[in-house]
């Protein structure tokens, strides 16, 4: 079983939820990418957005997640839903870790968005497809596994992660 396990997806498809579940099951450390970059920058994700832009927001980004996969204890990294748009995330994520991306019904996903405070809240479904369908491929290039979401419990995706890395 790899030591390293790294969970990407579009916002809201579940990737913190499922990855403090998955690390609790394995014993491992869990890492939240966004809360990382927060904590290091001593500022909120919007507040690091309007002060740096997208671009400096998504260095810092990149400098906590190779230091979440840099080795050491076992771990489960939650990654931000925009972490994939990076070639050398991409990298660090095929070479380093076990990746799972978490793929659920664009409506769904839109729908859960929409409900909660989340940075593409406000934004039309046109945009929110026009970012996923960027995204899309990016997700399905570092993936060692892709778990369908759609209607099932958290538990049951742990699960099944957990079932893959036991091999």
């Amino acid at each position: 079983m790899k030591d390293l396990v790294a969970i990407v997806g579009y916002m809201g498809c579940g990737k913190s939820t499922v990855g403090r579940l998955l690390a609790g099951r394995l014993g491992a450390a869990f890492v939240d990418l966004d809360e990382a970059v927060a904590r290091r920058a001593g500022r909120s994700i919007p507040l690091i957005f309007a002060e740096r832009g997208e671009e400096g927001f998504r260095e810092l980004e990149h400098g906590e997640l190779a230091a979440a996969l840099g080795g050491g204890e076992a771990r489960v990294v939650a990654c931000g839903g925009g972490a994939v748009l990076r070639e050398d995330n991409r990298r660090l994520l095929r070479e380093r870790a076990a990746t799972v991306f978490l793929e659920e019904d664009l409506r769904l996903l839109y729908a859960r968005t929409r409900a909660a405070d989340r940075p593409l809240r406000g934004a039309s479904f046109e945009e929110f497809r026009r970012r996923y369908e960027l995204r899309l491929p990016l997700y399905r290039e570092v993936a060692d596994l892709t778990v369908e979401v759609d209607g099932r419990g958290v538990e049951e995706v742990a699960g099944e992660i957990a079932r893959w890395l036991r091999g």
